[in-house]
């Protein structure tokens, strides 16, 4: 009797397609659902049951054989491998908690896939929910750690999952926020969301800037506030209510708008812009995330503004993931693939010679573009002839 297919795919999910699949059926096999001998599913028979293309798969279960979880036998199919025989030289496992699961946690993890299956590591993704009465339910974890694990690398400084390591003597590292590591962890990779802030104070001090107004609607992870204050520029914070029900992405984006549109009132002139006096004296927009930029690109397209040329403005945003506008952006841009190429070379540098690597930081850089100001070059010209009399 074929058993039942044990997950299912969502298009609302930050992975591709392909690592879902490929994902479930690895979590499957590692947790003994699939054992050695069994006949996975046929990539034309997980089409219906899965509602993905054949491509889909088809790719997935070539990833599975590349990764030595299964082998494609002629006439039968794919086979679940016996997993006693040693193909990698080693295997970490990338755990996060559930919620985590987005467009930077994909590229990282990706990246770190790539990078140590070059050097013969594999690399497992593992995530973690919470029960109905709100603790962490570790069956996930446990399944890929009843296989040798030589590290597991920590998705963002979360306490609980950090003390369920240290409790079962798992060596780990973390990536995240916090600059100092867990004290049981044998390292960790600074994520530093404000690594670019002081550059984009000096464009700030080099345009003349006298206030910027920082929109957000999470907890403010990038903080332009103390760079600015030094640098002698007035901030005013807004945070902008974000309503999930129809999911996070639309959500925020909406929030964007919604928040731009409340500045503009009924006027087709915004009230934080006065045409009156210097540009210099308007404030200067810092939208702390690309989604609510997005937002607020539609509603002063809709109002027929233009920027920079009527509004000032600069924003985070990912690599490849936009927000896409006819000018280009001025931002601090996170380029979550290079973040995890730098990650893997810290975790391979700890399994070569067993030390991780001290003060290993990633983040933005500063990109200047073009929504800032036309005299943005000007201005920073400017600062660098004064700096070098």
């Amino acid at each position: 009797m074929k058993k039942k297919v044990p997950f299912t795919v969502s298009k609302g999910d930050a992975r591709s397609l392909v690592a879902q699949v490929a994902d479930g059926f690895r979590e499957a096999i590692v947790g003994g659902y699939y054992v050695p001998g069994d006949v996975l599913p046929s990539s034309r028979d997980l089409c219906p049951i899965l509602g993905v293309s054949r491509i889909v798969t088809s790719a997935a279960l070539e990833k599975l054989c590349a990764e030595g979880f299964a082998v494609a036998r002629r006439k039968i199919g794919t086979v679940v491998a016996d997993r006693s025989a040693k193909r990698w030289n080693g295997h970490v496992v990338f755990v996060y908690q559930k919620g985590d699961d987005n467009y930077i946690k994909t590229m990282l993890a990706g990246a770190m896939q790539d990078s140590l299956s070059d050097e013969g590591y594999l690399l497992s993704q593992v995530s973690v929910g919470a029960k109905s009465n709100g603790s962490l339910d570790f069956c996930r974890l446990d399944a890929a750690l009843s296989r040798s694990v030589d590290l597991v690398v920590v998705m963002y400084h979360r306490p609980e999952i950090c003390a369920y390591l240290a409790k079962r003597k798992v060596a780990y590292a973390v990536f995240g926020e916090a600059r100092d590591k867990p004290r049981t962890a044998v390292g960790s990779v600074h994520f530093d969301y404000n690594l670019a802030n002081a550059d984009f104070a000096v464009a700030c001090k080099a345009l003349g800037v006298k206030e910027v107004v920082e929109i957000y609607w999470h907890k403010l992870m990038c903080d332009v506030e103390p760079a600015l204050k030094k640098a002698g520029i007035r901030v005013k914070k807004i945070k902008v209510p974000v309503d999930e029900s129809e999911g996070r992405l639309i959500g925020v984006k909406r929030a964007g708008r919604l928040a731009f549109e409340k500045l503009l009132g009924n006027s087709p002139i915004p009230p934080f812009h006065n045409p009156t006096i210097p540009q210099s004296h308007n404030p200067l927009f810092f939208i702390a995330d690309d989604y609510l930029t997005t937002g607020a690109l539609l509603a002063l397209s809709y109002a027929g503004l233009k920027v920079p040329e009527d509004v000032r403005l600069a924003t985070w945003a990912n690599t490849g993931l936009g927000p896409d506008y006819t000018r280009q952006l001025s931002r601090m841009e996170l380029d979550p693939y290079k973040a995890g190429e730098t990650v893997a070379k810290a975790v391979l540098a700890y399994l070569k010679d067993g030390t991780f690597p001290q003060n290993v930081v990633v983040g933005p850089k500063w990109m200047k573009g073009e929504t800032m100001g036309e005299n943005l070059d000007h201005g920073l010209k400017q600062i660098t002839r004064g700096k070098n009399k």
